[in-house]
């Protein structure tokens, strides 16, 4: 995860922008909210446009006239509705970039391991290391005075 850092005095200001003088809006937004909110309507636009003129392509072998026009009205909506809502869990403490490294570390192809595979390799004494009597248990020799069954 990256690392947050919350004691950065400068950087818990909250820059927003209202509106011009004598036409604020009734909320506050981030500079990071107009800009993800302002990216996104052209996006859900071409999204909503390509969805309707595929439709058109299956069913009547052409996209229809009104292709644009259902994307520009139902497309903004909603990329500003998604928009908003992906924003409200941005804050200081857990930034855009943060938000994106985590969703990226979560869901990416390239993911580590926290831990690396461990090798166990087990030290075995050799055979030469043993007393005599072990050495004869090993090979299949028996002891004097033992029996075989």
């Amino acid at each position: 995860m990256p690392e947050l850092r919350t004691d950065d005095g400068p950087r818990k200001l909250r820059a927003v922008w209202l509106g011009p003088k004598g036409a604020t809006l009734p909320f506050e937004w981030t500079y990071v909210q107009w800009s993800v909110t302002l990216l996104m309507i052209p996006l859900g636009v071409a999204l909503v446009a390509l969805l309707i003129a595929v439709g058109g392509l299956l069913t009547i072998g052409h996209a229809p006239w009104f292709t644009f026009w259902f994307g520009l009205i139902y497309g903004a909506p909603a990329a500003i509705y998604l928009a908003v809502r992906l924003m409200r869990g941005v804050t200081f403490d857990e930034p855009l970039r943060y938000k994106t490294a985590t969703f990226r570390e979560e869901f990416g192809r390239t993911r580590e391991p926290a831990e690396g595979v461990t090798a166990w390799v087990m030290p075995f004494p050799k055979l030469a290391d043993l007393p005599a009597s072990a050495q004869d248990l090993l090979s299949g020799r028996t002891l004097p005075g033992e029996e075989t069954r």
